[in-house]
């Protein structure tokens, strides 16, 4: 137990003073906690995306005319969102990102030069589930721009807290959804390419689904289901493939002694030897507990713009650290 308080020191050092030690439950309880968590279904998007035009409902713009370019100006929020995009739109579609490489999504909020690309854009296409709490200051430089939210459709899980956890593009069955919703738009702006979009649609779609088919099948064959993660960003995959997802960190603030004891107890009685992490966190406070456990750190970026690429390598790794 002593060891544990140690770890427990160092990871206070390891993460922001204004994070506060959170109460976690005993061992036991951990996996039926993560399992309920993946389980918890939201109907409501976020308030925000609540209040403003999506999905072509906008301010009385009648006609989404691309400005008379043969090319449409498009932003999106994080760099997934953009590949989608561009195997949709192909050639057709100039896409600017706002959240860059290495940010963490859930605080960033645009620059004056990402809101000068904002203002010049024909269609924003939005994560939802409430990760651009700042769209409404966006629309203020671009009340005629079409935006659509991509999440519309999508069963939302909570986060702990009770706020809709915005992390839907990490499950392939949530981003076919994502995929509909975002060619619907592109054909709102750009109807003369319709078919094209479609073409291009249907053909990621089949991908989509294919991989989606390979993951169902490998997971299914696991005995352990249960994996640990740095901050919990896969609850839709975990869900898809009835898997546990146990985060060390959640909201953001460092576990406490008790939690971080029942964390290592745990992992050594079902034999978990991988802690994924994400490049956008501190990975020090996950090393430290890794030593204690004999784990292995492996990276997964959630936030990769090659997506059919790193949702395959997510899965792989994901299905090797499982016994």
């Amino acid at each position: 137990m002593l060891i544990v308080f140690l770890v427990a020191a160092i990871l206070s050092g390891c993460i922001s003073e204004d994070t506060e030690p959170s109460e976690k439950m005993p061992a036991d309880e951990i996996a039926v906690a993560a399992s309920q968590s993946n389980d918890d279904v939201q109907d409501a998007r976020g308030s925000q995306a609540e209040s403003l035009p999506i999905n072509g409902t906008g301010n009385g713009l009648k006609n989404y005319a691309n400005n008379g370019s043969d090319v449409i100006s498009a932003a999106t929020t994080i760099a997934p969102l953009a590949g989608l995009i561009s195997l949709i739109g192909g050639d057709n579609v100039e896409i600017a990102t706002i959240i860059p490489p290495g940010a963490e999504p859930h605080t960033y909020e645009p620059t004056p030069s990402q809101m000068k690309e904002i203002a010049n854009a024909d269609i924003y296409i939005m994560n939802g589930a409430g990760l651009e709490f700042w769209m409404e200051k966006a629309l203020l430089v671009n009340e005629d721009m079409l935006v659509v939210d991509s999440s519309e459709g999508v069963e939302l899980l909570s986060e702990e807290g009770g706020n809709a956890d915005p992390h839907i593009w990490l499950s392939l069955q949530n981003a076919a959804i994502q995929v509909d919703n975002i060619c619907n738009g592109l054909i709102q702006v750009d109807s003369a390419n319709r078919d094209y979009y479609l073409r291009n649609k249907d053909a990621l779609l089949e991908e989509m689904k294919a991989l989606d088919r390979e993951f169902s099948q490998t997971f299914a064959a696991k005995e352990n289901k249960t994996f640990i993660v740095f901050h919990p960003a896969w609850s839709y995959l975990a869900r898809d493939y009835g898997l546990v997802q146990v985060p060390i960190m959640e909201e953001e603030k460092e576990p406490g002694p008790q939690y971080l004891a029942s964390l290592i107890d745990m992992a050594k009685k079902n034999d978990i030897t991988t802690i994924f992490v994400d490049p956008q966190f501190n990975p020090k406070s996950a090393e430290v507990i890794a030593r204690e456990m004999n784990a292995t750190i492996v990276v997964l970026d959630p936030l990769a713009d090659d997506y059919l690429q790193n949702m395959r390598r997510t899965g792989e790794e994901i299905s090797k650290s499982l016994k």
